[in-house]
């Protein structure tokens, strides 16, 4: 892998579903920039590894999935060794995470073992820490745009969703199509049909922070 990278931004995600949103969101961005995203081969098939080329600059991306919410606050040696060590580059964290309901507090991830995950990134040399956080499920945020979602299921916007959370949500809309919802990559297939651009401007995660950080 050659070592010629401006910067390293380092995705901290709770599940495959999250991952997937947002390569597609990469994917959509560089092709309306003219840019290149693409995954590189690693030797440790458990690194998740893309790299961003805009003219002569490039920038190194990875991803670390931990499969649940209570165990992205272990991902500081994560990032310590496979990004820090292996990468002598300033990196930038992003950490994208969801309270599962609209009544959570965010600031609760400011506290306890978050706050110990956040001082032990720094202490790694993180330049920056950023918060891509929502106070909704990563459907929540895709039914932002109904609208390419009916279009993919081939039906019309119902009148109501049916489901206090977006999982439930997601799930009663494809029943409506006679299709079952899968989570992580199985989803791909709609996730890269979202208007992202309607995603930016009225979803509830800040994506105009990563974009700053590719443009």
């Amino acid at each position: 892998m050659s070592e010629n990278y401006e910067k390293g931004i380092a995705f901290v995600l709770e599940g495959t579903t999250e991952k997937v949103f947002y390569c597609s969101f990469f994917k959509w961005h560089a092709d309306r920039l003219g840019c290149k995203f693409e995954r590189l081969d690693s030797v440790d098939p458990g690194d998740i590894i893309f790299e961003w080329i805009s003219g002569d600059e490039k920038i190194l991306i990875k991803f670390n999935v931990v499969g649940a919410i209570s165990q992205i606050v272990n991902s500081g040696k994560w990032f310590k060794n496979k990004c820090v060590k292996k990468h002598k580059i300033p990196w930038k964290v992003f950490l994208c995470y969801d309270t599962d309901s609209p009544d959570d507090d965010i600031t609760k991830f400011y506290q306890g073992d978050w706050n110990m995950l956040r001082r032990e990134m720094k202490r790694a040399r993180a330049q920056e820490i950023v918060d891509l956080a929502a106070r909704a499920d990563i459907e929540d945020v895709m039914l932002c745009d109904l609208e390419s979602i009916c279009n993919y299921l081939g039906i019309e916007p119902p009148a109501a969703l049916q489901g206090k959370k977006g999982k439930k949500k997601m799930k009663a809309l494809y029943r409506l199509s006679g299709m079952t919802y899968h989570e992580g990559d199985r989803a791909a297939n709609m996730i890269k049909n979202l208007d992202f651009e309607k995603i930016m401007r009225d979803g509830p995660i800040p994506l105009e922070k990563l974009v700053e950080e590719l443009e």
